[in-house]
């Protein structure tokens, strides 16, 4: 692994660094959920009062909002408690706080609850066994359905050489942060004032708002450091509840889950069923049809964002003129799933690639060719009719082509090299501000996210900042605002921080350097630099400290302010072709192809990968460190995707692998050497032309697995993880 130096790595070292799980506040309470103890069922009773009875306990349930909250209009659509109906295991029916953990769990002991069972949906495939119909309209079980077409679909598959089927299973997996959801909320006056871990205060705040009723602008929320979020921290969790109970009390409440809860609760990625069918004439793919049934657990509005915006990557980055894609959300009785890294795009690279791997096999051709042959190249258009980008996939591939040569003729027997390919849309559409301070010994930049992790916040916005103003980096300085004081910004996610906030402050260093120019009566920008441990600004014939260019207010007020903003242009596809829902348009084109070579136990099906290499389309890499660093930690990841991650649901609706003695991630002895290489020469939508990381290194990895261990063994494996037990399978071991 690498070992690039980070700036928040010495106070993380010493203990000093303070994430949600820290959180500690004289006299507050300790928050729990009352859960519901079946997957679906009629509430009969909620009986709270032995529970209102314990000394110090407070208890919030549903007849208790209106007193608290008033008459403010709340999301219908997303109830803080069970509206009656019970639709998933542990689904919260009221919290409470008491003065000790110990205490609070006594507290939720002492509640009454009776059900009345209904039937469980545990498995979209249930739902429907064969492919929807007509008779899917009014089925309270779809969530959203997207269709798009184009061609003469029916026609390219009569006339086709072959047409080859094929259904894939993809699995739920969980986003395994070492820190879990917590935070502590009190009542400020009027101002409900929550500090958390998350990926996106604002987005808390927005989200908050929502389902208590409250204007945005009487919730403050203060991020902490961030123990690891990979999309499940994007949005507002414990905050809403722990807020209700702080109002309730009177006191600051703690709201923490342990692991176990964790897991029960957190939003892990959606389970799939994608039936994939290709037209294959003289070697071409000549049409295509996918077609998608995305279990989103408990739907959250919005799922047809997940349904129309996944998809796409189930097309995969290849030319096709004729295709035809469809896409059900069906909801099932568990909790509501959510974004993992790269959200359900390895699984639907995973999807594509096995699949035109194996076309390619069926039809006689060689599967690397055959994939090289048709994948995008920049002004080509995708199958949605969007002209792709700056573009480097098919560069990425011929290295990998290239490096798999050279280790299938070092491989000893029983091992097996593949390549998968991967692409990801930097999310830098999503509006983001920053604000520069300048005073005469720093720079400083303001914005309102905490780093998660990456890097991306503490390190790569600072290396945004030295580029544009040519102050050395012990000279800048990352500063975090609660959502009252900082610039907006939409959250760390989608690998948009770089992008779209390093374009802010370079909208923001623009502005402060063009006044410095003026201020020394010249044009254009100053230049900056550092003399005698102070920061002067030289522009012209004039140079001059920064403290003489100060006004009185600015010297107050710490120093000489600009700000700066950035969204992205906006991007479109063909409307003509969408028939249902929504598809989305990419912002960037994020292209890497990865090599993998593994081993088979014979007797066991148990892969191994013994070595790997990750070829990545990075626009302009800013910061070679944190980037190699953010690929070995995308890959390690996908790994456990590939392997051995899965959540298990029981039918009815309970996992029953909730902790990692059950759920099992890579360790790092399963993790082998990986060598990675970036392909700099297609400009993104970030500052320089850099496009985003966060995400890519992991789309391609189950992929590169799969195809690897067909390689090795034989065995075509259509369903994630691929486990000693389904390749054993493949094998006809068992």
């Amino acid at each position: 692994m690498t070992a690039a130096v980070r700036p928040d790595a010495g106070i993380k070292l010493a203990g000093t660094a303070v994430f949600g799980t820290d959180l500690d506040v004289p006299g507050m309470l300790w928050a729990a959920f009352v859960p519901a103890p079946i997957a679906h069922g009629r509430l009969r009773t909620l009986d709270l009062r032995a529970a209102r009875a314990l000394p110090g306990v407070t208890v919030v349930g549903p007849e208790d909002l209106a007193k608290l909250l008033g008459t403010g209009e709340r999301d219908l659509e997303r109830p803080l408690f069970a509206d009656g109906e019970i639709v998933y295991r542990n689904q919260p029916l009221a919290v409470v706080a008491a003065p000790s953990a110990v205490e609070a769990r006594a507290a939720v002991a002492a509640v009454k609850v009776e059900v009345d069972p209904l039937p469980i949906i545990s498995d979209l495939e249930t739902v429907f066994p064969e492919w929807p119909g007509s008779d899917v309209d009014g089925n309270p079980q779809v969530a959203a359905h997207v269709r798009a077409r184009h061609g003469k679909v029916e026609a390219e598959f009569r006339g086709a050489d072959r047409v080859i089927s094929e259904t894939y299973r993809t699995a739920s997996v969980h986003q395994v942060p070492l820190e879990p959801h917590a935070c502590v909320a009190e009542i400020r006056g009027d101002v409900w004032y929550v500090r958390t871990s998350t990926q996106s205060p604002f987005g808390v705040r927005e989200d908050a708002a929502s389902l208590l009723g409250v204007p945005e602008s009487a919730i403050v929320v203060d991020g902490t450091w961030v123990g690891g979020g990979f999309g499940g921290k994007g949005s507002s969790f414990l905050e809403p509840y722990a807020l209700l109970l702080a109002r309730a009390s009177g006191r600051p409440v703690r709201f923490a889950l342990g692991y176990r809860e964790e897991f029960r609760l957190g939003r892990t990625t959606l389970p799939a069923v994608v039936r994939m069918e290709t037209a294959v004439k003289d070697g071409r793919i000549r049409a295509r049809r996918v077609r998608l049934l995305l279990d989103v657990g408990t739907s959250l509005p919005g799922r047809d964002f997940a349904t129309g915006y996944s998809i796409g990557f189930l097309l995969g980055p290849y030319r096709t003129e004729t295709f035809e894609v469809e896409g059900y959300a069906v909801r099932t009785h568990k909790p509501p799933f959510g974004p993992h890294r790269a959200p359900f795009a390895p699984q639907c690279a995973f999807v594509v690639e096995s699949h035109l791997d194996h076309v390619a096999r069926e039809m006689n051709l060689d599967p690397e060719e055959f994939r090289a042959s048709h994948l995008w190249k920049e002004g080509e258009a995708t199958l949605l009719g969007q002209t792709v980008g700056p573009f480097g996939i098919s560069a990425a591939f011929e290295r990998a082509r290239a490096t798999a040569r050279t280790w299938r003729a070092e491989a000893p027997p029983g091992h097996g090299v593949g390549i998968g390919c991967g692409f990801w849309s930097t999310s830098t559409g999503a509006g983001g501000e920053v604000r520069l301070r300048l005073d005469p010994q720093r720079l400083t930049v303001v914005e309102g996210e905490r780093e998660i992790g990456s890097g991306s916040v503490i390190a790569g916005l600072a290396a945004v900042a030295v580029r544009v103003t040519g102050l050395p980096r012990d000279r800048v300085t990352i500063e975090y605002g609660s959502t009252a004081v900082a610039p907006f910004d939409s959250g760390v996610y989608g690998s948009r921080t770089l992008g779209a906030l390093g374009r802010a402050i370079e909208e923001a260093a623009v502005r402060l350097r063009r006044t410095l120019a003026e201020r020394l009566g010249a044009r254009g920008q100053a230049e900056l630099s550092v003399e005698r441990g102070e920061i002067y600004a030289e522009a012209g014939e004039r140079r001059a400290a920064i403290t003489l260019l100060l006004t009185p207010e600015e010297q107050a007020a710490g120093g000489l302010v600009a700000e700066g903003r950035h969204t992205a242009p906006p991007r479109s596809i063909d409307e003509d072709r969408v028939l249902a829902g929504s598809f989305y348009p990419y912002t960037d084109f994020t292209g890497a192809a990865h090599v993998a070579e593994v081993s088979v136990d014979p007797e066991t099906g148990a892969v191994r990968v013994e070595r790997y290499a990750a070829f990545h389309d990075a626009g302009t890499v800013v910061d070679p460190g944190a980037a190699q660093a953010q690929v070995e930690g995308g890959v390690a990841m996908g790994l456990g995707a590939a392997l051995t991650e899965e959540a298990i649901w029981s039918e009815d609706g309970r996992l029953t692998n909730a902790g990692l003695l059950d759920y099992r991630i890579p360790t790092l002895g399963e993790i082998p050497p990986i060598t990675v290489e970036f392909l700099e020469g297609f400009p993104g939508a970030g500052p320089f032309g850099a496009k985003g990381l966060g995400e890519p290194p992991i789309v391609p990895v189950p992929a590169t697995v799969a195809i690897a261990t067909r390689a090795a063994c034989g065995a075509h494996v259509t369903e994630l993880p691929l486990s000693a037990e389904r390749v054993a399978r493949a094998l006809k071991l068992l």
